[in-house]
């Protein structure tokens, strides 16, 4: 990880159950509100991701999440736990020199359920070209906790 964790980042990690609990308040607010909120949320997660702060990306999930991951990188059964799913991405960053994400696009697609659409990039260790794909991720959120996550890829990219 580089840099220092913005407060929010480091609230989440350290009082996860707090941060939920600010999750479900802002649900409740205006659509506005909300729109403004999540666009920021998922640009945090943005950010952590892009400087390898693993823990801060998955700090919100459930212990008992079920995670698909992005079909260019894994094709098994979903995974299933916050643990698993961050072994997951620190074995995939592993592979790789860098890894980015950019988001596209965010909805809200009803209560507690969000779809974003992002470009991931992977530059291998010993050079050649990057992976690079676009995927929709479908986020579903139970008392301010990820319970499911689906990534999928996006068929127009």
């Amino acid at each position: 990880m580089s840099g220092p964790r913005p407060l929010a980042d480091r609230l989440e990690v350290a009082a996860p159950a707090l941060a939920a609990v600010l999750a479900r308040l802002v649900s409740r607010a205006p659509a506005r509100v909300r729109g403004r909120a999540l666009e920021a949320a998922f640009d945090r997660a943005r950010d952590a991701f892009n400087r390898g702060d693993l823990e801060v990306v998955f700090a919100l999930f459930s212990e008992d999440v079920e995670y698909v991951p992005p079909p260019t990188l894994y094709t098994g059964p979903p995974i299933s736990g916050r643990d698993a799913v961050l072994e997951f991405w620190e074995d995939q960053l592993g592979r790789f020199r860098s890894s980015s994400i950019e988001n596209l696009s965010l909805e809200e697609a009803g209560p507690g359920r969000f779809v974003r659409r992002a470009a991931l990039r992977h530059v291998p260790d010993g050079g050649g070209d990057p992976l690079e794909y676009v995927i929709i991720q479908t986020t579903e959120l139970r008392r301010g906790l990820v319970v499911r996550q689906v990534n999928e890829l996006d068929p127009a990219s």
